[in-house]
């Protein structure tokens, strides 16, 4: 069926610039404004977006410039072929330079679809800004998960340091505490061996006393 579709729109595209045979009758001519106009290229363009990658391919050679009379729609045609989107053969590039070529040349000052190449130029353009944008907004984004992941590794190491300096701040604490206790022990022997007999005052006011019988 899209085979058919492809038949018919590349059948209704050679026909625009060239009149069809009925016959042994003369073929009708073709006026000058409906040559310029390159027939429905809107219509053309609807239909293009249901072209496989195959048929689009097909369509894409059968409308290459060959020097003839209708080189100017067939660059048009071709360029709204290739900007065509969501399919297989869109060429943003190829189809920004045919229209480039198509709104450089003088000869189509005045051309009917003139506008039409404009706009579509103009949207080309745009489309190639914002996905330019698009991209160095992913770089920035990317650039700043890595510039995030560095920050939460070094905060977790920072972390790691300050709870291993907490324990060695309690150990080191509880050493202290230990060794306040062994100088206190020590004070209190030597205290003891220079004056034993206020020590043994000093022990005896502290016994309880005990009443006496009368």
């Amino acid at each position: 069926m899209i085979r058919l579709q492809a038949g018919i729109i590349l059948a209704l595209l050679l026909s625009a610039c060239a009149p069809l045979q009925f016959g042994n009758r003369p073929a009708p001519a073709v006026t000058e404004t409906e040559t310029e106009n390159c027939g429905d290229v809107i219509e053309f363009h609807a239909a293009a977006s249901h072209l496989s990658a195959g048929d689009g391919q097909e369509m894409r050679q059968a409308l290459q410039p060959d020097g003839g009379a209708g080189d100017t729609c067939n660059r048009l045609r071709l360029a709204l072929l290739l900007s065509t989107p969501d399919t297989p053969f869109r060429d943003d590039a190829e189809a920004a330079g045919l229209l480039a070529d198509f709104l450089a040349d003088p000869a189509n000052a005045q051309h009917p679809q003139r506008g039409l190449a404009q706009q579509l130029a103009d949207s080309l353009a745009e489309r190639q800004r914002l996905l330019a944008r698009q991209a160095a907004l992913e770089e920035s984004l990317a650039e700043e998960k890595k510039r995030v992941l560095a920050l939460t590794k070094k905060l977790k190491q920072i972390q790691s340091s300050a709870a291993s300096l907490r324990k060695q701040v309690k150990t080191q604490q509880s050493q202290l505490d230990q060794l306040k206790s062994i100088e206190q022990d020590i004070n209190a022997k030597e205290r003891a061996v220079e004056n034993p007999a206020s020590d043994r005052e000093e022990k005896r006011a502290h016994e309880p006393k005990q009443n006496t019988p009368r």
